[in-house]
């Protein structure tokens, strides 16, 4: 995975979360030295489709197939002429902000079904960072995302800044979701970048479900106690199950987030010194915050939403797929959910095929 943001696609449509969007991508644009696309897609067609369902409610005077195929025409015209011009006028003011900072900034208006449009411009334009609001002008309270947001999340596996809220980067708190899998690597590698930049307090977490494997465990033990002749101590092994799998969780936790702080934050940090000892220093580099640990038990995705709660939290930081990845999926049911019930925005680092970290 590229570890470095290049180029930035910023889905615009003029809604709060998208102006919350353009704003957080602005400042990462300055702080990355990226280039910023700025997607708007309007859907003349839908207009259309709709004015010859009205046709019928039009006055007698106007149901002559000549007079109604002269407003279709002039309806069509003025549909397709003054959505793009509505659109460039969406952009403008984006494009001379960014302008103003001295970051580089290309408008793209196109017109299409919204999802469909922004599906072919990542084709193209192959960015290195989508960002996106997680709802346009219908957004409607604890996890919901809107359509457009989860069909080019699901069709996509790039990196995404799934913007939920205003995104505050002055030393901003970064929860990092850790299970040793390769997407969580690479997500923990972009929380890294972005703290060195902004200064940012990292918080590496790992989650476990006990009460699933204990539910298993309790079903396992149902059906095969009652077989005949089948011997089988239920309290003591339950006891020993418990344990087993209480402990071994956490401590499997614990060795993760322990990988990542020797592999990722003290290299990095051992990196910085030998630059900053050759006399180069890193340009735009700020002092970071202390980062944390944590072990997390009960149901993954809300002990992670309950957590970035608690620290309140400015990002998430979450790989696409978890160890259970596989070819054909399109992302993780935990990622999925803390998508869905984040209180903060949310990076999605894309998938990679290797299974990740070796304990």
């Amino acid at each position: 995975m590229n570890e470095k943001i290049n180029n930035i696609i910023l889905c615009f449509d003029n809604s709060d979360l998208s102006l919350q969007a353009s704003e957080a991508a602005l400042d990462i644009a300055v702080a990355l030295g990226s280039e910023v696309v700025g997607v708007h897609a309007y859907n003349a067609f839908m207009h259309e489709g709709a004015f010859r369902i009205m046709e019928p409610t039009l006055p007698e005077a106007y149901q002559k197939e000549e007079i109604l195929q002269k407003q279709r025409t002039v309806h069509s015209t003025l549909i397709n002429v003054g959505m793009e011009k509505i659109s460039l006028s969406y952009l403008k003011p984006v494009e001379d902000s960014f302008q103003s900072a001295g970051v580089s900034f290309r408008p793209k208006v196109v017109e299409g079904k919204n999802y469909s449009v922004i599906n072919a411009v990542l084709r193209e334009e192959d960015g290195d960072l989508v960002m996106i609001g997680s709802s346009g002008f219908n957004g409607n309270g604890t996890g919901f995302i809107g359509s457009v947001c989860s069909r080019v999340l699901r069709n996509n596996d790039k990196n995404f800044l799934i913007v939920r809220k205003h995104i505050d980067l002055r030393q901003p708190k970064f929860v990092v979701c850790l299970d040793g899998s390769s997407s969580s690597i690479n997500a923990l590698k972009m929380a890294d970048l972005f703290a060195g930049k902004f200064g940012a307090g990292i918080h590496l977490v790992y989650g476990f479900d006990s009460e699933l494997h204990k539910n298993l465990f309790m079903r396992l033990k149902e059906s095969v106690i009652n077989r005949e002749g089948f011997s089988f101590n239920s309290k003591q092994q339950e006891k020993i199950h418990d344990e087993f799998i209480d402990k071994g969780l956490a401590r499997v936790g614990n060795m993760i987030l322990d990988k990542a702080e020797k592999e990722v934050i003290d290299a990095e940090h051992r990196a910085q010194s030998t630059d900053i000892g050759k006399g180069w220093g890193l340009v735009g580099e700020i002092d970071r915050a202390p980062f944390v640990k944590k072990v997390l038990e009960g149901h993954i995705y809300k002990r992670i939403c309950d957590y970035a709660s608690e620290i309140n939290a400015d990002m998430i930081f979450i790989g696409r797929n978890g160890r259970h990845f596989s070819e054909g999926m399109d992302i993780g049911s935990v990622t999925e959910n803390v998508v869905r019930f984040a209180p903060c925005s949310i990076f999605v680092s894309q998938s990679e095929k290797y299974k990740g970290w070796e304990l």
